[in-house]
């Protein structure tokens, strides 16, 4: 099998996760609040509503990028999946949109583990843009699947209310 195939192939399966996720978490999401009634988590965030709505908002643009960023990587679409990329890693409508005051919130209480992964991630997003316009497939793709993985392991650990499949993980059982 030659490069290409292989990074076909690696696109469609992180595209068609991706909207597994997608469809499963962003589409008519109810809560699951109502399973852990009772339960504190120590990893749970108290966001307030405006910090929650900006982030929801930044959550979909990096949702739909990445859609587009397998996509446009299987397809060896080298510029777009630059642009994909360089969407990702400036991806700060809750710096756009919050106030001063929400601002002042949002990093209140955020712990210093939430900074440390969105910071990975985002820089994964500026690695992968690099690789692109390198046109290295495979670099590229290695990139897309860390930053799947940082989605991952942050979901587990601070979206484990928001995402059911994730409900019942204590902890990340490892990171890369």
């Amino acid at each position: 099998m030659n490069k290409k195939t292989i990074t076909i192939i690696v696109g469609i399966i992180f595209l068609f996760i991706g909207s597994i996720l997608v469809k499963q978490n962003y589409g008519e999401h109810k809560s699951h609040n109502s399973k852990q009634v009772g339960k504190t988590d120590k990893y749970a965030i108290q966001w307030t509503p405006s910090i929650q709505s900006a982030l929801r908002k930044e959550m979909h643009s990096i949702t739909k990028n990445y859609q587009e960023l397998v996509s446009n990587l299987a397809q060896g679409e080298w510029n777009k999946v630059v642009e994909n990329s360089h969407n990702i890693h400036s991806a700060f409508i809750l710096k756009q949109e919050l106030s001063e005051e929400d601002m002042d919130d949002l990093y209140r209480i955020l712990p210093e583990r939430f900074i440390e992964m969105d910071s990975k991630f985002h820089d994964h997003a500026l690695k992968l843009a690099m690789a692109a316009q390198a046109k290295d497939g495979e670099l590229a793709s290695m990139y897309s699947g860390k930053m799947m993985e940082g989605c991952v392991s942050c979901h587990q650990v601070y979206a484990k209310n928001r995402f059911e499949g994730y409900s019942n993980h204590e902890k990340v059982s490892h990171e890369h």
